[in-house]
């Protein structure tokens, strides 16, 4: 497939997750469509993309700045990086929905999080977090 087809698919299938959380986290199934479905269906497209260009990998090419600038050359490389930012970012959104019904915020705290963890992953996450932190809703015996 040719990689602006699907890095177009991938950025309009994504949405589905990011609906389903925004608009429907109550609706019993949409946790399972995010988590399996959404994000499920990104991993296996990263995983076949990454499978697919493994012959051409190095290890070396991520211990430094310029080796990894060089592994973003091809066109399907940068689809299979754009995956994975997209579908990591929908499972932390999901995190922040389902860790803001188990603290007992109103879903709008998360959907104040969430365009930023779309747009901005790891600043999403962190306005939560600290949101969190700030109405005392973290504890050190949390488990993983």
């Amino acid at each position: 497939m040719n990689a602006d087809l699907l890095f177009k698919l991938a950025n309009a299938f994504v949405l589905i997750g990011w609906i389903l959380l925004i608009f429907f986290p109550q609706w019993n199934k949409s946790g399972f469509i995010v988590e399996w479905g959404v994000a499920g269906i990104l991993a296996l497209a990263y995983t076949v993309l990454v499978l697919s260009g493994l012959g051409q990998f190095n290890p070396e090419s991520f211990s430094t700045l310029a080796s990894v600038k060089a592994l973003f050359q091809e066109d399907s490389a940068v689809v299979a990086g754009w995956i994975h930012y997209l579908c990591f970012d929908l499972l932390t959104g999901l995190y922040i929905v389902r860790k803001a019904y188990q603290s007992g915020f109103s879903h709008w705290i998360a959907v104040l999080c969430l365009p930023f963890t779309f747009m901005f992953g790891p600043m999403g996450f962190l306005l939560f977090s600290i949101i969190r932190l700030a109405k005392g809703k973290v504890t050190v015996s949390e488990n993983l």
